[in-house]
């Protein structure tokens, strides 16, 4: 499988609160290691804004939506202004879409090598019942998801992929392996507790700058992946599996994951028909 183009770009998604800093961090430091474009990308979503009478939301529409306009291309503008301020990706650019956000970064997000969101710590039972921008995207993007958030130990050596029994993921490992690559870091792979699993030798030959090791899980996966993400840049997993040892289509694992992880998770989409996350 080949990997992205070189003109795909890393999306992040951007507003004012500080877990959009840190995905912002993030994607522009990806994006430079990477030598990818940055798009940044706003989401102006007026579904809050229309409430009350009839005759009412008729006669505010315009000015709600002129006034919410101008804010989200402020939120925008200081975006690329923070990213422009430090050291820049090889391009940058800002874009204002209306919409949810979920549906927003993922359209944006279809060509990308990754989309890059923050992460609001939030009980998962909440996420489940009022909603969650990370569960909605990796249940429909295209690309990876990157749920970014600040490291709790340093150094972080390693990139961690978690491989389960099976046909080698193309998609996990490219992506685990490339990640590597561009930040100069070890992998770390992850095997669930079996003798079956996929091999490394093609991804070993196309990487050949990437150290790898590799272990075994011995008991529980998820213990041991929470606890490689001490010491971990980034965690790595597959959004799919419909009966897999991490059951990721439940969306209250992959929520707990993610709030548990010690480090940003990246959650790549799985082939079409292999079981996706989500409904």
């Amino acid at each position: 499988m080949n990997g992205p183009s070189n003109r795909a770009p890393v999306v992040v998604g951007a507003d004012v609160s500080a877990p959009s800093s840190v995905a912002l961090e993030w994607a522009a430091e990806d994006s430079i290691r990477r030598k990818r474009p940055l798009r940044i990308v706003h989401a102006m979503d007026l579904a809050g804004y229309f409430a009350g009478p009839p005759a009412a939301k008729a006669f505010a529409a315009p000015m709600i939506v002129e006034s919410a306009y101008e804010i989200a291309v402020g939120v925008a503008a200081d975006a690329l202004a923070r990213v422009r301020g430090g050291r820049r990706p090889p391009a940058v650019t800002a874009h204002v879409a209306p919409g949810a956000p979920a549906a927003v970064l993922r359209d944006a997000g279809r060509d990308a090598v990754e989309i890059v969101i923050g992460h609001r710590p939030r009980n998962e039972v909440i996420d489940l019942l009022f909603g969650s921008v990370a569960l909605a995207l990796t249940a429909r993007a295209d690309a990876p998801v990157v749920v970014a958030k600040r490291a709790m130990a340093r150094p972080y050596d390693d990139v961690v992929v978690f491989l389960e029994p099976g046909p080698a993921p193309d998609a996990l490992l490219g992506y685990a392996f490339r990640t590597a690559s561009a930040h100069g870091v070890r992998l770390r792979v992850l095997r669930a507790d079996s003798a079956d699993g996929p091999s490394l030798g093609r991804w070993r030959r196309l990487h050949p700058e990437v150290r790898v090791h590799e272990q075994r899980c011995e008991g529980d996966a998820r213990s041991a992946l929470l606890a490689a993400s001490v010491a971990a840049r980034l965690l790595v997993v597959e959004s799919r599996r419909t009966a897999g040892v991490l059951a990721w289509r439940r969306p209250w694992g992959l929520a707990r994951l993610i709030r548990r992880s010690a480090c940003p998770v990246a959650i790549v989409p799985a082939p079409a028909n292999s079981g996706r996350l989500g409904p």
